[in-house]
Parts: structure tokens; C-alpha cells; sequence
């Protein structure tokens, strides 16, 4: 896991997290709909640092060491 990450890619991290948390299982198309093509790049980084996983329906999750990484920040309410 490349633990180097953007602060673009952090948010949408956290994007996801939100989502996940909300029950929701956002697809990189979905995330694209809301916010733009413009963060295919910043999800296919993040699948390739190992931060989001696909899982078989083709929803974005996060990593299990992601999840531990957001859950652990103090200074994001949640």
C-alpha cells in the first residue's frame, strides 16, 4: 500500500467512506455522475495504491488499511 496520497485523493477517500458509511456502494460511475470525470484519475490512483477495492458488483469500497486510516482521524467527525 502506497501510503503517499494527494489531497484530492484524501477527499475522495473520504467520499467514499461517507458513502459507504451512508450504506451506499458507490461505482467510479456514480462518483463520476456527482462529481465529474475528472476523478476517474484520482479513483484509479487510489485502486492502485491500494486505498479502494472493486468488490464483484463493481462498487468502490475502501481498502481494510484504509478503513483503519479513517477511522483513526481525529479531526473528521463521524
Amino acid at each position: 500500500m502506497d501510503f503517499n496520497i494527494t489531497a484530492a485523493e484524501e477527499a475522495m477517500v473520504f467520499r467514499v467512506a461517507e458513502r459507504v458509511r451512508a450504506g451506499g456502494a458507490p461505482t467510479d460511475d456514480d462518483l463520476a455522475a456527482e462529481l465529474g470525470d475528472e476523478v476517474r484519475p484520482e479513483l484509479q490512483s487510489l485502486l492502485e495504491k491500494g486505498w479502494l477495492i472493486v468488490d464483484a458488483e463493481r462498487s468502490l469500497t475502501l481498502s481494510r488499511i484504509a478503513r483503519e486510516a479513517v477511522s483513526s482521524r481525529r479531526d473528521i467527525a463521524g
